[in-house]
């Protein structure tokens, strides 16, 4: 379907792009927000006025320079609004509640012995949201809505549209179980899915170092191994929702040892970086790791395990990187999830030197780059969904859908106030 729009739909999108040029260079004046977006100083004064009614922005002390009266400054207010990110996995459950700026005001993380049940895990997900609000003291109609993360791939129903579909060999007993509905139904609030890894790198282009960088792929370490992919300064799911998903790249079977085969049928890359069972192999052998401290350490020392983990892990993933920046071209792609720093450095530095060797000599490389909230790369993501369904700029919101709205994973882009 082609889809035309109006002038409600120019409106939003306008509206749109005020606030994030305020989010991305403020302090800035509302001169500069016309001569940066090409609208006219009367519609930036109007949507500027919107802003600070709902309490999206403020005005800020006036900057001297140049001559004339000083202008006045326009910045992002951190309390205009609130929302909450919940990164559930097999083996941990991290919770995040976030501000407009992007700063965490309240962290939980708790580890897990596998997946829940999924009543089990509602109740405690909507258990732990109602923690953090009581933490911070912010009233409910201040939480703009609650972005939920789980490992991929995800499904598509028979209209076309994705649903809330966990994997179920991650996750035995969650297969197309209604993720949103349940949550939403504990909590009374607006709920977001997404898989994680498209959650980090909506995340990094949000608040990150990817708010100046339009196209970019984000490698993202947790379980295995995902991949989210930003195009225009816009998320890119693909077909079915699972654009980005290195981690099921084929790979030959006497990659792996006889023991993988019999539970893993169709053997794939995101097999070689499964941290927890890198964890069960090195307790095996009798080293101290249960946390991601403990493999820090071990890392630091230089364990032959984890070193050989490594190297396994990153040969098979060298060619898949190469591809990705033949195939896609984008600007830079970063690397995070739930691997330590530490890791991730030696993770780029390895990859710079392998792909160097690799490359023709005509193709320029590309800029690998750490991801800028760490661990919390998925949380942060999905904290962030609300707020970038509602706020952010793309060309869907100047399209005209069935039912006046631009919709993602189920839910319309309507502003909570």
């Amino acid at each position: 379907m082609l889809l035309g729009t109006n002038l409600k739909y120019a409106k939003a999108y306008n509206f749109r792009i005020v606030l994030e040029t305020i989010r991305r260079f403020g302090p800035i004046s509302r001169a500069e927000v016309a001569r940066r977006t090409g609208l006219t100083a009367q519609t930036v004064s109007n949507i500027t006025r919107e802003l600070l009614d709902m309490g999206l922005i403020y005005e800020a002390e006036r900057r001297r320079g140049g001559r004339g009266a000083p202008s006045i400054q326009l910045v992002i207010n951190p309390n205009g609004a609130f929302s909450i990110g919940l990164d559930l996995d097999r083996d941990h459950l991290t919770a995040l509640l976030v501000d407009f700026a992007g700063q965490v005001r309240h962290r939980i993380d708790r580890p897990l012995d596998g997946p829940m049940p999924p009543e089990e895990a509602m109740a405690l997900l909507a258990r732990t949201t109602e923690i953090l609000l009581a933490k911070a003291g912010i009233p409910r109609e201040k939480l703009w809505g609650v972005g939920v993360g789980i490992p991929g791939p995800l499904g598509v129903s028979e209209d076309g549209h994705v649903t809330n579909v966990a994997n179920p060999k991650a996750f035995p007993g969650w297969h197309r179980v209604p993720v949103v509905n349940m949550l939403e139904q504990h909590l009374q609030l607006p709920v977001f899915l997404e898989n994680n890894a498209t959650a980090a790198a909506i995340g990094e282009r949000w608040y990150g170092a990817g708010q100046h960088i339009a196209t970019f792929f984000y490698v993202f370490f947790s379980e295995g191994l995902g991949g989210g992919l930003i195009i225009n300064g816009q998320p890119y799911d693909g077909h079915t929702g699972n654009a980005g998903e290195l981690g099921y790249s084929y790979l030959p079977p006497e990659t792996f040892s006889a023991e993988d085969l019999t539970i893993f049928k169709k053997p794939h890359l995101g097999i070689l970086f499964d941290v927890p069972r890198l964890y069960r192999r090195l307790q095996a052998s009798g080293y101290t790791v249960r946390c991601l401290k403990d493999l820090e350490q071990l890392f630091q020392e230089k364990n032959p395990i984890l070193r050989d983990w490594l190297q396994l892990g990153l040969e098979h993933l060298a060619p898949i990187i190469l591809a990705v920046e033949y195939i896609l071209d984008p600007e830079a792609i970063f690397f995070g999830g739930r691997l330590p720093d530490p890791i991730i450095y030696y993770i780029i530095e390895w990859l710079e030197q392998r792909l160097a060797e690799m490359r023709i000599e005509e193709k320029p490389p590309v800029r690998l780059l750490p991801g800028t909230a760490g661990i919390d790369a998925a949380a942060l993501g999905v904290a962030t969904l609300p707020m970038y369904v509602h706020l952010a700029p793309g060309l869907h919101v100047l399209q005209k859908t069935g039912d006046g709205e631009a919709l993602t994973r189920g839910r319309a882009a309507t502003p909570p106030h």
